[in-house]
């Protein structure tokens, strides 16, 4: 189910607006990445509504491989 897209009617449940204009603002607003079509339209898989951006990136900084730079003085 992760990679299936949502349907018109679950965007709509979730952001609470039938306009697109106002999905895609909430959308966004919660760092949750959709794609528009021709229409305007958002479409968003279940992968990225459950797994919003400022999410994954907070934990892909936990696993930080850089190496410590201030210790090579």
């Amino acid at each position: 189910m992760s990679n299936q897209l949502m349907d018109e009617a679950d965007v709509e449940k979730v952001t609470g607006f039938k306009t697109a204009s106002k999905q895609c603002e909430v959308l966004s607003n919660h760092g949750i990445f959709f794609v528009k079509d021709r229409n305007g339209t958002p479409h968003v898989s279940w992968h990225n509504f459950n797994h919003p951006a400022h999410l994954r990136f907070d934990k892909a900084m936990e696993h930080n491989e850089e190496p410590n730079f201030s210790a090579m003085d």
